[in-house]
């Protein structure tokens, strides 16, 4: 008992230490909108340099990105002075954002950036403004990084609230090693590790407004790339689904889970399915958001449907399915959709219907909605589907072949 006392004693004071030391290198950052003047949202920021670069996350100020002549991004310091910041560029795949302030406006210290992350059960301090009442400290824990994850982040034991978005992690020498992102609630918090906030700040190239989407595109275009090759490369597990064989896994960081309706009373049909989905997706404004991956096989047969009935019912079910992501007409195209009758390379027949819209802003980026139904028996079915977002040409063909043919009979 005395030592958790000893502990928390120790915890708290190099808290305040922390926060007096760097209180000068803290910031709310706020986004402006120019025809009220007022702000329409918050996070949080801190500065790396005496050349006034800060750092924050890129959700924060996405805003901007898109709507440059609507919006304008602002500071307020620890004295409640303010005033604006310019972007220099940003890192959408990791929520990261370069901020720079006019070094006539600073004072004080600025962070340093750690050499390393810390060990495993570390002590980490994150620094914000949560619901913009004021600048706080929250101890907590380093979990080392997420498991299971395409995109690295780093697993915090520690309370992240609304408006602590981009502030600082630190070691108790006040060292950066990640930027606050997200929370899951009940202590569960995630934070961007150092490495990513070392590649932009040591690489970047000072963006112009007109290269913002540009940059966008790039980033989009090379992630997802990287992804669909990723979940290509892996080794595919098999599992058995009514009188089929598909995949029900393929990849770490894509999770699945299994389900029936064998339990239920009164129905007319067995479904049993299996369910992936990456469970991630990137934020590009508050409107958009993409990156997901589902993937979906169901078994369904029918003991009381006739042939005619289970083939209407089977339309039916293909007709509801929806993307996993949602976009917007400003965002994206509709729908073109290719149907056709095609037999795999096990000989699995499959009425099976392709569709893809086009992202507006960005060359070559497509989401894609594939399902298709095997035609081998009369009352009996599998049903196959996929969605990926914001993914090239390219990288649908091969996802959608691949697939097609991972479909075999037992």
């Amino acid at each position: 008992m005395t030592f958790l006392l000893s502990q928390l004693a120790h915890s708290q004071e190099t808290a305040q230490n922390l926060f007096s030391q760097y209180r000068n290198a803290l910031y709310q950052i706020q986004m402006i909108d120019k025809e009220s003047g007022n702000k329409s949202s918050i996070g949080s920021g801190f500065r790396i340099s005496d050349q006034g670069d800060i750092i924050s996350n890129y959700h924060v100020i996405s805003d901007y990105v898109y709507f440059p002549d609507k919006y304008r991004i602002q500071f307020l310091d620890a004295n409640g002075n303010t005033g604006e910041l310019t972007l220099k560029n940003f890192d959408v795949i990791n929520d990261l954002s370069l901020l720079k302030i006019d070094p006539a406006n600073t004072s004080g210290l600025y962070f340093d950036l750690a050499e390393k992350l810390p060990q495993q059960g570390s002590l980490v301090f994150s620094l914000g403004n949560p619901h913009d009442l004021g600048m706080i400290v929250v101890p907590g824990t380093f979990n080392g990084l997420k498991k299971n994850s395409f995109y690295q982040r780093i697993h915090f034991t520690g309370s992240i609230n609304p408006g602590m978005s981009g502030g600082p992690a630190v070691n108790s020498l006040g060292q950066i090693v990640g930027v606050n992102v997200a929370t899951a609630g009940n202590q569960i918090g995630f934070l961007i590790p150092l490495p990513k906030i070392l590649a932009l700040y040591q690489n970047h190239t000072e963006l112009a407004v007109s290269q913002y989407k540009q940059q966008l595109q790039k980033q989009l275009h090379n992630n997802q790339q990287d992804m669909v090759e990723q979940l290509l490369s892996s080794p595919w597990q098999y599992g058995v689904l009514g009188k089929a064989r598909v995949p029900e896994k393929i990849s770490d960081f894509i999770s699945c889970w299994g389900g029936s309706n064998a339990s239920e009373k009164n129905v007319r049909f067995l479904s049993v399915s299996n369910r992936c989905r990456i469970g991630e997706q990137l934020y590009l404004n508050n409107k958009l958001q993409i990156g997901e991956v589902e993937i979906e096989f169901e078994w369904l047969t029918s003991e009381e449907l006739n042939a005619f009935q289970f083939h209407n019912f089977l339309s039916k079910k293909i007709a509801f399915t929806r993307p996993g992501n949602v976009a917007g007409e400003n965002d994206v195209s509709n729908y073109r959709c290719n149907q056709d009758l095609v037999t795999n390379a096990h000989g699995v027949v499959q009425k099976s219907i392709l569709c893809a819209r086009a992202y507006k802003d960005f060359d070559d980026l497509y989401d894609v909605l594939y399902i298709s139904a095997s035609n081998n028996f009369e009352t009996s079915s599998l049903i196959s589907h996929f969605t990926l977002s914001a993914v090239s040409r390219e990288s649908m063909n091969a996802f959608t072949k691949q697939f097609m043919d991972a479909v075999s009979w037992q």
